[in-house]
């Protein structure tokens, strides 16, 4: 057995059997390392989702990130999130007069040659004072703009944008009767409310002055007192409820006033294209893309050197340890198979 460990080609592959362990044991460290700190990470980003072990506290954050809780009137917490949503649309169905109250809209869009020209329109038109922008955008290859127009300048302004080619125009009419009735319906239930919590702050009013006119003639005081104070909540109550009615009605008012102006113009919508779009700094950019062209192979060229060059050592270490092994077992067997032929 001393002779065996003596002879080099089983010491070298023994230290190379050990050095393999060694790596394989490093290996399996570290892959256990990463799991670990994998596992961790998924087990935050379960309990981010509102997902948790059993007996473990989740927290909801499904109002947002920028919702917060109110106390109402009522004294009932409700969300509220600095994000818009809209009403919900009335369900479809047949509506009589639907046709009565309209709004349209156009829209139009051209891909020409003529860009310029056709930009240089629309700053005209926004001189004029009977035309309303929202918006005005131009850039180099594309113009973007939304206006409104009244009903008998419509046909005029038509005109002067499909003058030039490639301009499409499509109209958009929609009924909007249904949405003013329910306005109309909403502000009458409203009214109606509010007059009733005025008739009724005005009879408590009335109510707390005889309770003060008693209060101050009677040696009834602890009773009165509780009394006046009742009185005083429910005024507080009602003050409160009629606040939220005038705001309701504001807002209705005001959405009535904004349908009201919006059926009387037309909305245009405008998008122009450059036929052949012009490419600003060509030549710069083209340098720019050379120089990260040669960043990155320059990057490449280090890592070729760096990691796969060192990759390509390991593979040589793997294919020199098994020539090794084998050179040695075929060693062992031609010294067997040499004694065995003598011995024959």
């Amino acid at each position: 057995m001393q002779s065996l460990l003596q002879n080099k080609f089983v010491r070298f592959g023994l230290f190379g059997i050990g050095g393999l362990l060694a790596i394989f044991v490093a290996l399996v460290l570290l892959a256990m390392l990463s799991s670990t700190r994998s596992t961790g990470l998924e087990q935050s980003s379960i309990m981010d989702m509102g997902y948790a072990p059993a007996g473990m506290p989740t927290f909801n954050n499904s109002l947002g990130r920028d919702s917060m809780m109110v106390q109402d009137s009522d004294g009932m917490m409700e969300a509220e999130s600095s994000y818009y949503y809209p009403p919900v649309p009335a369900p479809d169905g047949y509506t009589s007069g639907l046709e009565s109250y309209e709004t349209s809209s156009y829209s139009v869009t051209a891909r020409t040659k003529e860009f310029d020209a056709l930009c240089d329109t629309l700053t005209t038109l926004k001189e004029d004072t009977q035309i309303h922008f929202r918006t005005l955008t131009s850039s180099t290859n594309n113009c973007y703009a939304t206006f409104f127009v009244a009903e008998e300048k419509v046909e005029s302004v038509l005109a002067t944008l499909t003058a030039y080619r490639g301009v499409e125009v499509t109209r958009d009419t929609e009924s909007v009767t249904r949405h003013k009735q329910q306005l109309e319906s909403q502000t009458v239930i409203l009214q109606q409310q509010l007059a009733r919590v005025e008739s009724s702050l005005t009879a408590a009013q009335t109510q707390l002055d005889r309770l003060n006119q008693i209060f101050n003639s009677s040696d009834d005081v602890t009773r009165l007192s509780s009394e006046v104070t009742k009185s005083l909540q429910y005024i507080d109550q009602l003050t409160q409820r009629k606040i939220n009615l005038i705001s309701q009605l504001d807002t209705i008012y005001q959405q009535s006033a904004d349908l009201a102006e919006r059926m009387e113009v037309v909305q245009f919508d405008v998008n122009i294209i450059r036929a052949i779009p012009l490419i600003t700094n060509k030549y710069e950019r083209q340098w720019d893309q050379a120089w990260e062209d040669l960043k990155d192979e320059f990057t490449n060229t280090l890592i070729g050197i760096t990691a796969f060059f060192g990759v390509f050592l390991l593979w040589i270490l793997r294919f020199g340890l098994y020539l090794l092994v084998l050179i040695v077992v075929l060693r062992w067997l031609w010294k067997f198979g040499k004694v065995v032929w003598k011995k024959w």
